[in-house]
């Protein structure tokens, strides 16, 4: 009965919606006279379209007098009223600086010509290439105000991202990330980093990639909302900026095919330099020490470092109708690590389809991706307790060069109770965890009358998290517990409604485009972990847990927060020379206090286009563009049930008559006053383009303050909670960005476009305090490696940036001991927090060969390097081996390990990120429309004084998952790599 009245009413509704089609044809040239092809031809404000082909000519069938809008990728969008003719030609210009392209923000799209605000756009096209190890590093040393560093060299591994410097001391600065349209939980998955042993940290702490699911060859456009003007249509998601990220989409025409492929190799980019099996064997003979001496000459970082190997498939298909568009991809990549026992395989599935019906006034798009990653992880623990035979990278360091790996009977040494054999790490002990996501959202807009059209969007995401690990009876760590085994499942998923109201409308020389909107999403996350160990044999491992003699412990969690919110904005155009933006978002949290659910968050940004007005006269400038905002956005990723009275269970309880009974406690006292971190920033800003946009670039100043900073505060004692959540205190954070594109050479057969990006931030801590409670300092960062135990590395202080390195001075060594000023008093000692970063992207095309390569680097950051602090006393000898320089540092073998600023090293550094050399085939006359093979290198050269393997680090010291800036401690280390590869599309 549904159908038919349906089809009743589109019998009705459609006579008066249909036009008489016309078949237009026309041809796309370049300003030099050649046919372009695949050149999108879309109906202005629809999605209805074809490409052109090989001779840059096309055909579509339109409703009489219409708007067509040819886009391509490179050249500047044009758009030709048909009035009736055909056929329609156009030439579009190639251009560096494209500001007619249309890039996606906040619940819309704009033309880059038309923002007010601080946003950075980065197509596919103008991706870093080569095997990604995630992607984020695609825009890496891309973005202005950016700061993207890798945690460690692991496949799959997490990233330390700053937007225009850190915001909060102690809850997530990661950004936000929406893709196509859906928000994402940026901290799901986190909790996997905390697998506790028995007694010691074995596993790895690094948390779970929340991009790791996503393949990059989908990924059509990542856009960067950094201001508040940007980033406040998000409101109390938006004070660590906005990562947009939309997937590709398929362009109506004939189905194409297109196939990547590569393949790779890595090496370790460096090892530590520590004293070989007879250095060990002189040094400890010099000392007077007895030493084990097995006969070997071992080197043990050889023994666990390899040449990796990688490939990486991805497979697309697109096309369709002029009602039907779609696209469908397969991707599979399969990399094995530079560590033995470490490997990492991702397959991805994705398919978008975009309908119209009605004429183009109903559309839908559907959006769907499934993506898996599977890792064995190397036990490269770095927290407390890796000294203690716990970290693969650290027994590699400090085992005895002397001893072979296996004894005669097939069996690996080891030197009990600590010394661990490293390569027994690989087989003897297993962590493998897989992560599964799917992100899907239906989006459907109806145009209910020109101006006026509705949006409601839909979207799902559900991640499982499955990590499973075992510690083999054979293995030393395994033994007093006859096999360990401990199985996790994590779970997060997220519903969200949306509903847009969208107003868009030209007259004369004024244009509005004006969005209101309500926002609903629920956030849900579970997990279980038990732990085991007694078993029969290896065999059972995870398999089978009702084999263990003792289950050590039993441990389940489930949590939600829910978001609604009402937001609006208004786009304003007068004559193409005025632009202003207005902008306002309600939220409202489950997360937070009785007083506090409710926060608005406005911003206002205006621009002013001089080279549009009578009066500017300079030829030589295309374009002029000046612009300011203000406004407030929030930080609310401080987890669940932190605003109300919890209580817990104990996992041992009292005994009582021989039996367990289970105790309950108070874990925190309730805070009806918790309230969200606020941020609210300045931008003042330039846009320019010079010499026919040949030349072109902006300027920006910020100033952005966050306020009630959420912090654990200490509870008087006597009492079972020691700290409480509360909002204290402020940080500050200034800065000025640069970014200059040219097209330095343009002729036909060789052309040099560049790009230059500086990004300065000063950041400053201002306040510890609030009314109830008044704070000097936060210890974070604790020392590792039984250097200086009980202490901390960095202190947070007011006046002073985030980041700060806190210790003695040291002033030299005196009589075989060190010397520090002030009489060791700790004082202010670095700082890890860099003066500026700065990217160079070069591409330089000869006929049909390419050349891209990026230069990125980062001044004046400190690095605390924490391995050497552990490995340069001779106080290890004969247990543990010692850096060379250990032998030559003048200090006496019994001197302690001492935290001090001998170990802060300047970690400024020059890197070659990205090279990649490609060759078009030019086989467009046959069945395949384009061919391109490459060869493409990573991490190919280092520049910097910084003594350890690398200074781009962000080491795990703490146990929590989230890794304190500047401290290098055992740290994956990260490869240098080459792959070949090719791409051609039928």
């Amino acid at each position: 009965m549904k159908r038919m009245i349906f089809a009743a009413f589109a019998a009705l509704l459609l006579p008066l919606l249909s036009f008489a089609q016309q078949n237009i044809t026309g041809k796309v040239i370049d300003e030099k006279g050649d046919p372009l092809e695949s050149v999108s031809v879309l109906v202005k404000g629809t999605t209805r379209g074809t490409q052109t082909d090989k001779s840059g000519n096309f055909t579509l069938s339109v409703n009489g007098n219409t708007t067509l809008v040819f886009s391509f990728t490179g050249y500047i969008s044009g758009e030709v009223n048909t009035d009736g003719k055909t056929p329609v030609n156009i030439t579009l210009q190639s251009t560096a600086n494209n500001l007619n392209n249309v890039i996606v923000v906040g619940y819309g799209t704009q033309k880059q010509k038309d923002l007010t605000g601080a946003v950075s756009a980065i197509s596919n096209k103008d991706f870093n290439q080569g095997q990604l190890l995630s992607p984020q590093q695609s825009i890496q040393g891309k973005v202005t105000g950016v700061n993207i560093s890798q945690n460690s060299g692991k496949p799959g591994g997490s990233n330390t991202i700053r937007i225009r410097g850190g915001t909060s001391l102690t809850q997530s600065n990661d950004p936000l990330y929406v893709i196509d349209g859906v928000p994402i939980s940026s901290d799901a998955g986190v909790g996997q980093a905390n697998i506790n042993s028995y007694s010691t940290n074995i596993f790895d702490m690094e948390p779970t990639n929340p991009l790791m699911t996503l393949n990059p060859d989908d990924i059509e456009s990542v856009t960067v909302l950094k201001d508040a003007s940007a980033a406040a249509i998000y409101g109390s998601r938006g004070a660590n900026g906005v990562i947009v990220i939309t997937t590709k989409r398929g362009i109506a025409g004939d189905p194409k095919v297109t196939l990547d492929a590569s393949a790779g190799a890595s090496n370790v980019e460096g090892t530590l330099d520590v004293l070989s099996a007879d250095q060990y064997r002189q040094e400890i003979k010099t000392l007077g020490l007895s030493i084990d001496d097995k006969g070997a000459n071992t080197d043990w970082q050889d023994e666990i470092y390899r040449t990796g190997y990688s490939q990486d498939y991805n497979l697309a298909m697109s096309g369709g109708g002029n009602k039907t568009t779609y696209r469908a991809s397969l991707g599979y990549g399969d990399e094995q690590s530079i560590i033995i026992g470490s490997d990492f395989k991702r397959t991805n599935a994705r398919i978008n389809i975009n309908h119209s019906e009605l004429n183009d006034r109903l559309t839908f798009d559907l959006r769907v991706n499934y993506g898996q990653t599977f890792s064995s992880q190397a036990p490269v623990s770095n927290t407390v307790g890796s000294e203690f035979g716990s970290s693969m990278n650290y027994e590699a360091l400090v085992f005895n060069p002397t001893y072979p790996v296996r004894d005669t009977a097939g069996n690996y040494y080891n030197v009990p109770p600590y010394r661990v054999n490293p390569v027994s790490f690989s087989d003897q002990i297993l962590d493998q965890l897989t992560n599964n996501r799917f992100i899907g959202n239906l989006s459907t807009t109806f145009k209910i009358f020109q101006p006026l059209s509705i949006n409601v969007n839909l979207g799902y995401t559900d991640q499982n998290i499955n990590r499973n690990s075992y510690i083999s009876k054979a293995n030393l760590l395994g033994e007093g517990t006859g096999g360990y085994a401990s199985v996790q499942k994590l779970e997060d998923y997220s519903k969200l409604l949306e509903t847009v109201l969208r107003y868009n409308n030209h007259w004369g020389n004024h244009s509005i485009d004006a969005i209101g909107g309500y926002s609903w999403q629920y956030f849900v996350n579970t997990g279980d972990l038990t732990q085991a160990s007694g078993f029969l044999s290896d065999a059972f491992k995870w398999y089978s847990l009702q084999a263990a003699s003792t289950i050590n412990g039993i441990s389940t969690f489930q949590q939600s927060n829910k978001l609604i919110s009402f937001y609006g904005r208004v786009n304003y155009s007068y004559a193409d020379r005025i632009l202003v933006t207005g902008t306002v978002r309600r939220d409202g949290s489950s997360r937070f206090g009785e007083g506090n659910k409710w926060g608005t968050f406005p911003s206002g940004s205006v621009a002013w286009r001089i080279s549009k007005e009578n009066f500017f006269k300079a030829k030589t400038i295309s374009d002029l563009k000046v612009r300011a905002s203000y406004g407030t956005t929030g930080n609310q990723e401080i987890g669940d049930l932190n605003s109300i009275q919890t209580l817990g269970a104990t996992t041992s309880g009292y005994i009582v008559g021989g039996q367990r009974i289970t105790t309950v406690l108070p874990q925190q006292y309730a805070n009806p006053n918790l309230k969200w971190e606020q941020t609210a920033q300045l931008d003042l800003g330039v846009d320019f383009a010079l010499f026919n946009s040949r030349l072109s670039g902006t300027v920006d100043y910020y100033d952005k303050k966050t306020s009630d900073l959420l912090l654990r505060i200490p509870v008087p004692s006597p009492t079972a909670v020691s700290t409480q959540l509360a909002n204290v205190g402020s940080v500050q954070n200034k800065g000025i960005e640069i970014s200059v594109t040219g097209r330095i050479i343009n002729k036909t057969d060789f052309s040099w476009t560049a790009n230059f990006n500086i990004s300065f931030n000063k950041n400053k801590v201002l306040s510890l305090s609030n009314d109830q409670f008044s704070g000097n300092n936060i210890q974070i960062a604790p020392l590792q490696g039984t250097v200086s135990l009980g202490k901390y590395a960095q202190l947070i202080i007011p006046g002073q940036p985030l980041g700060t390195f806190w210790g003695p001075k040291f002033t030299g060594i005196k009589d075989g001991e060190e010397t520090f000023a002030y009489n060791g008093v700790d004082t202010i000692i670095g700082c890890a927090q860099p003066k500026y970063i700065w990217g160079f992207t070069n591409t330089f095309t000869y006929r049909k060969w390419m050349l891209n390569f990026l230069f990125r680097g980062s001044v004046g950051n400190d690095v605390f390097n924490l391995t050497a602090a552990n490995m340069a006393y001779l106080s290890n000898l004969p247990g543990k081996n010692v850096l060379a320089s250990a032998v030559t540092s003048g200090i006496n073998a019994d001197a302690p390990k001492q935290y001090s600023s001998r170990w802060i090293e300047n970690g400024s550094f020059i890197r070659l990120d990205n090279l990649t050399l490609s060759y078009d085939l030019g086989l467009k006359k046959s069945f395949i429309s384009s061919a391109r093979v490459f060869l493409t290198g990573q991490n190919l050269l280092l520049i910097t004084n910084y003594s350890g393997i690398d200074p781009e680090v962000n080491a795990e010291v703490s146990g929590t998952g989230t890794a304190p800036l500047g401290v290098d401690y055992l740290s994956y280390p990260r490869a240098r790599s080459v792959s070949v590869g090719f791409n051609v599309t039928f």
